[in-house]
């Protein structure tokens, strides 16, 4: 179900401070984050191993969090530091907790679920426009009741936006002057999109002022997919039969971290570099990522509804449109990783893209 050597974003740095413990959920394993005096963020595993209760309701300490039970305090490693019951006594050898490798880059906290040695900071995307200090950028958190997948099915198939999003980033109309393909790359997909000579939509209406963009634009969208589930928005207008370099261009971010099986962390943001003398186009796509995003979530719930406790819905063997190719794609990657990670390569079916069988169930 999960891939756990990679990176999943946590929370953001604003998030984890001195004040109080932050608990979260990821990959169904319970997990508390929070900063030593010092400044640096720690995850541990949300379980004191005495009683079990949890660490994130207990209290801050020099290099540590301590139990709100009996006081035992536990640090970097996972290992117990104190235990003030009993302080003359040599300290249990299982007097310990899970310890999860952490980075924090750009204002993002990322962890690492499976094995800490095999941590490869290299594997964390590179959301360098998140802190350039030419680019404007919003970030925020949403939290979906649906399997991760499903949001990452959504963010792929962008066939949607012109009807989920009518009237903001779309327009059914557009549906059939569209262009689009899937090509692979060094780090996992990027699903391209193309319209050209169309009628500005409104949400791009809204923001531009340039005299170019009065009439027809070309419009780009290419959505970037890194395994697990970090996905980056490159979406942009320019003149009609122009270069992108000519026109206006915003990069976004969508972290998708699963929680349970059927809940996720949607972590996501938007940023720009033009106009930037003028506020009113970031305080304009942050509302409008928003209620867009509250779009989708109600889709994407509704589908879990239907679907009940199952998390894969290729399992219950939907029609397959061409919208679906990206997501379908990174679906049957993620399977393979799933199974060489378990130890399980022999299972992995000819994933060519001929192939008629696109993915075979990943099993729990």
């Amino acid at each position: 179900m999960f891939l756990k050597n990679r990176w999943y974003l946590a929370a953001y740095s604003r998030e984890v401070t001195r004040l109080e413990p932050l608990a979260r959920t990821f990959l169904n394993e319970k997990v508390v984050l929070f900063r030593t005096r010092a400044g640096e963020a720690l995850a541990l595993e949300d379980r004191c191993p005495h009683r079990f209760a949890p660490l994130s309701v207990g209290r801050m300490t020099h290099e540590g969090i301590a139990c709100g039970y009996h006081g035992m305090e536990f640090g970097r490693g996972g290992k117990c530091l104190n235990n003030p019951t009993q302080p003359n006594e040599k300290l249990h050898p299982n007097a310990c907790v899970r310890a999860y490798p952490l980075e924090e880059r750009h204002g993002m906290i990322w962890i690492w679920m499976g094995l800490a040695t095999d941590a490869d900071a290299n594997l964390i995307p590179d959301w360098w426009y998140y802190d350039h200090p030419d680019w404007r950028a919003d970030t925020q958190y949403m939290h979906v009741k649906g399997n991760y997948l499903l949001v990452v099915d959504n963010l792929l198939d962008l066939s949607h936006i012109n009807f989920v999003h009518e009237g903001i980033l779309g327009d059914p109309e557009l549906a059939d002057r569209t262009t689009s393909k899937t090509e692979r790359t060094d780090r996992g997909l990027v699903d391209r999109w193309f319209v050209p000579d169309a009628p500005m939509v409104a949400g791009w209406a809204e923001t531009i002022r340039d005299p170019w963009a009065q009439g027809n634009v070309d419009f780009w969208i290419d959505m970037h997919w890194e395994p697990a589930s970090n996905l980056m928005l490159d979406v942009g207008v320019m003149p009609v039969g122009g270069k992108r370099e000519q026109g206006l261009q915003l990069l976004s971010m969508d972290a998708i971290t699963p929680e349970t099986a059927t809940t996720t962390h949607y972590f996501y943001g938007t940023s720009l570099s033009f106009h930037n003398g003028d506020t009113t186009a970031i305080d304009f796509w942050r509302k409008a990522q928003t209620f867009a995003f509250e779009q989708d979530r109600r889709i994407i719930e509704a589908v879990q509804s239907n679907m009940g406790s199952d998390w894969d819905i290729l399992t219950m063997t939907p029609v397959i449109n061409k919208g679906d190719r990206a997501a379908l794609q990174a679906r049957r990657i993620m399977r393979k990783l799933i199974l060489e990670e378990s130890g399980s390569p022999d299972e992995i079916e000819d994933d060519g893209e001929n192939s008629s069988l696109l993915i075979a169930p990943i099993s729990a």
